[in-house]
């Protein structure tokens, strides 16, 4: 009965598709110069760039390239056959550019700084795209991602992926996109730093025409309405995090009732720049990050994203504005029990977490009521509920499976009572009317058909 349930449908006519507007969010750490060509291609390719808004967080020391003023220089360039209005600007598109500036010396981690670039939200954006400060756009991209969201006929659903690398001969020099025949889709697990659960890399899922869903969720790449971060905070309080940090965030959207799928062929429209840039690597280096207290501080973020996930942990932790930052029971569609097992996780101990890469199905919701006061109405149908006596035990919610299993073996003692030829719960009904329908469709074709043509 639940496979016939489905999630909320997109709300979003595709004649509006167009017109909504795609707020991306990036952060930069010592990393301005690709920071900031990442800006240019997002809105260069776009076909709509006047509906586009960027929102990055540019960590860097004095003296270092920073985002804004490089895309500034590169855009004048670039922009200058474009429009009157855009090539005479000092800096295309500034007004649709917010940039947080910070002192690379006091970043604690990529959690800590996408809760930042997550603060620059605005009110009116329709789609969210959260990606790495050194990924490359291509042509149309906005029209293929939202395309891509709308054929995974999900409201709630997520788009995200470890994308492919740019520089792999993907991107035609032009700018359009020539992909590969296999799309990255994550469902590997493995156990990280303080032995949190994490991703491992991508599986390849060949010629994908549409979505496909998943049960993990990757920072570097994730498209979605914006309700998703407006109702899901990125927590502050986890100084230091790499290891966790996408877990945590696929346990927290979920249970939200938030549902991953990898992309589509064409869907895949963006591309990371995997090209090393040892300066940009130095997050961690107590060079220029350290602190005395850092060991401390490490400890605590990763305690407090194993309160997240319901990990046991020893040690300290800060459990400043926890609530803030977690879904509470009266948001939760879904539970984090159900979490751990549709993404193959537990904690007992072992270790043995299993992948998650065969076909998966959509999990109804727990509590249906939290997501449908967001979809005005829609409403998930109820699960029908069959109500039998299967080896003299009381049982509810037995699927119809299950009763014609007890029917096979002879192991229902009495399985329904007979009111006016009709079973109670009607599967006595149904199955016998079917096996007369085959019986006489079986004895009418041998007499009439094969009967016939010996004669």
């Amino acid at each position: 009965a639940k496979s016939t349930l489905r999630p909320p449908p997109p709300q979003l006519a595709a004649d509006s598709a167009p017109r909504a507007t795609i707020r991306v969010s990036a952060t930069s750490f010592r990393d301005g110069r690709r920071c900031a060509f990442t800006v240019l291609s997002a809105l260069r390719r776009a076909r709509h760039p006047d509906r586009v808004r960027i929102a990055v967080v540019d960590q860097a020391l004095d003296g270092e390239d920073r985002c804004l003023p490089t895309y500034c220089e590169l855009a004048r360039v670039e922009f200058a056959t474009a429009t009157a209005e855009k090539s005479q600007s000092h800096c295309p598109y500034r007004d649709q550019l917010v940039v947080d500036e910070r002192d690379a010396r006091k970043s604690r981690g990529p959690l800590v700084s996408r809760h930042y670039a997550q603060l620059l939200l605005g009110d009116d954006e329709e789609f969210c795209l959260g990606i790495d400060g050194h990924s490359v756009f291509t042509n149309d991209w906005d029209v293929y991602l939202i395309k891509d969201w709308l054929d995974a006929e999900n409201e709630m659903g997520v788009i995200t992926t470890y994308v492919h690398h740019s520089a792999d001969a993907v991107i035609a020099p032009n700018g359009d996109n020539t992909p590969y025949h296999d799309t990255p889709h994550l469902c590997d697990i493995k156990g990280g730093a303080h032995g949190i659960p994490r991703n491992e890399g991508a599986t390849n899922i060949h010629n994908a025409t549409r979505p496909i869903l998943q049960s993990k969720w990757g920072a570097g790449f994730s498209f979605s309405k914006c309700h998703s971060e407006r109702r899901v905070k990125i927590d502050r309080h986890t100084d230091w995090i790499f290891d966790g940090e996408e877990f945590s965030r696929a346990a927290l959207l979920w249970t939200a009732g938030y549902d991953f799928y990898s992309p589509s062929l064409y869907g895949h429209a963006v591309y990371h720049n995997y090209t090393g840039n040892p300066i940009s690597l130095t997050w961690g280096s107590k060079k220029v990050t350290g602190t005395e207290s850092r060991g401390a501080e490490e400890e605590m973020g990763a305690n407090r994203v194993k309160l997240h996930i319901g990990q046991p942990f020893e040690g300290k932790i800060n459990t400043t504005d926890f609530d803030k930052y977690t879904v509470s029971d009266t948001n939760k569609a879904r539970t984090l029990h159900q979490f751990l097992e549709f993404s193959g996780v537990n904690y007992d101990g072992q270790g043995k977490w299993t992948h998650r890469c065969h076909q998966l199905h959509w999990v109804p919701y727990t509590h249906p009521e939290v997501v449908e006061a967001l979809v005005p109405g829609w409403r998930q149908e109820e699960v029908p509920k069959v109500l039998t006596t299967i080896s003299g035990t009381n049982k509810e919610n037995i699927e119809p499976t299950e009763v014609l299993e007890c029917l096979y073996h002879g192991t229902c003692d009495q399985l329904a009572t007979l009111t006016n030829g009709l079973c109670s719960d009607g599967i006595m009904h149904g199955v016998l009317m079917a096996t007369n329908f085959l019986l006489m469709f079986g004895f009418t074709f041998y007499f009439v058909v094969v009967r016939r043509r010996r004669a």
